[in-house]
């Protein structure tokens, strides 16, 4: 047989269990950081890029700029272009429909700590802001060839980031860009803003 609690003695270990379980709600959020970030000058025609990543820049564009004359492009359900010369050297144009979704979400984020690229330089591309988050770097006794591989995101309208990629090895598929793929990074970027105008 349980033995019972005297009614008082009920009562005070009732009253316990509420104090204690108010103990336990979450401390409030830290309010969110102030961040400054770029305007978008004039928004561009991101839902075109997100229902065709390939209308970003063409083959004929990169050839136009250096690249070699030979081009395959892939399309992929991921919201990915790739635009490949050769065997190694690649081109990509993606958004990302579960991260970032615009350029003050991509700031706000790394201001935060929830994302922390490989890298964090912030770049104006014809006057749209846009921010190289990942630099591949050469093999330690080819530093003085430059980068390996490059990538930035761009802000084309408030709701459409576009990563821009260059992958060119130090390959000659990749013209006067084989040795600097943030270069090439930038000026396909800058074609990127003139496809989708309109």
């Amino acid at each position: 047989m349980t033995p019972r609690l005297a009614p008082g003695l009920a009562l005070l270990m009732a009253a316990a269990m509420v104090v204690a379980g108010c103990g336990t709600s979450p401390p409030p959020r830290p309010p969110e950081p102030s961040v400054s970030v770029p305007p978008i000058p004039a928004q561009l025609n991101g839902a075109k890029f997100k229902a065709d990543p390939c209308t970003a820049v063409t083959v004929q564009q990169l050839q136009s700029i250096g690249f070699a004359d030979n081009g395959t492009v892939q399309r992929d359900r991921d919201g990915k272009c790739l635009i490949a010369f050769g065997r190694v050297v690649e081109v990509t144009a993606l958004w990302h429909p579960v991260l970032e979704d615009n350029i003050s979400t991509l700031y706000r984020d790394h201001a935060t700590g929830r994302h922390n690229p490989k890298n964090w330089e912030e770049v104006t591309i014809n006057g749209y802001p846009a921010v190289i988050t990942e630099i591949e770097e050469n093999i330690p006794t080819k530093q003085d060839e430059g980068p390996l591989a490059c990538r930035l995101a761009l802000g084309v309208d408030d709701t459409t980031l576009v990563y821009v990629g260059a992958e060119t090895l130090g390959r000659e598929e990749a013209g006067p860009w084989k040795n600097d793929p943030c270069g090439a990074a930038k000026k396909i970027s800058e074609i990127v803003i003139d496809n989708l105008r309109g």
